[in-house]
């Protein structure tokens, strides 16, 4: 086929690929990713323009329709086996003993929240030796690389309640009171 009957036949059957987009839209996974859905029934489109027959007797745009829907559903069955596999830390993955609310955030040590890097040793040791005893056990554990899990276990108290007393340490720390 030549060159400008391929490109012609693109560009008036444009209108197909997004008509064909709005029969598909009806989950959220459709709608949340419209640009790259209707991107792979453009490429559906030019694939139909380039291997369109027309000596077997069909209408091109009943061919398009066909090649651009599979190109669209496609994508979407991809888009689908990935789709549930992303989770929030804020999702919640249980109770504690006293009924709070656990999610992933309250399990993870953050980066950020890391006092055992750099120049902010000295300061931090001073920090903890002005805590509380039970403060600077918790604390010294946590330097030292213990998981709140283990500091919960050797305190005989729940995690979370080891991990809501870091964050309050932590607090104090920065405060510098």
């Amino acid at each position: 086929m030549e060159q400008s009957k391929r490109d012609r036949l693109i560009l008036d059957n444009q209108r197909l690929v997004y008509y064909l987009y709005e029969q598909l839209s009806k989950t959220d996974i459709v709608k949340n990713n419209k640009d790259d859905i209707v991107s792979e029934g453009m490429l559906g489109l030019i694939k139909a323009a380039d291997t369109f027959d027309e000596t077997k007797g069909f209408q091109f745009c009943t061919y398009a329709g066909l090649c651009i829907r599979n190109a669209m559903l496609m994508y979407i069955r991809k888009l689908n086996k990935h789709w549930h596999k992303e989770v929030s830390l804020y999702t919640p993955i249980g109770e504690d003993n006293e009924g709070n609310r656990i999610c992933y955030a309250d399990v993870i040590q953050s980066d950020a929240e890391d006092f055992s890097e750099g120049n902010n040793r000295i300061l931090l040791r001073e920090a903890i030796d002005k805590l509380p005893e039970k403060d600077k056990e918790i604390m010294l554990a946590v330097i030292t690389g213990y998981k709140q899990r283990e500091i919960a276990a050797m305190m005989g108290v729940q995690q979370s309640s080891i991990s809501r007393r870091i964050k309050r340490i932590k607090r104090k720390i920065k405060s510098g009171v």
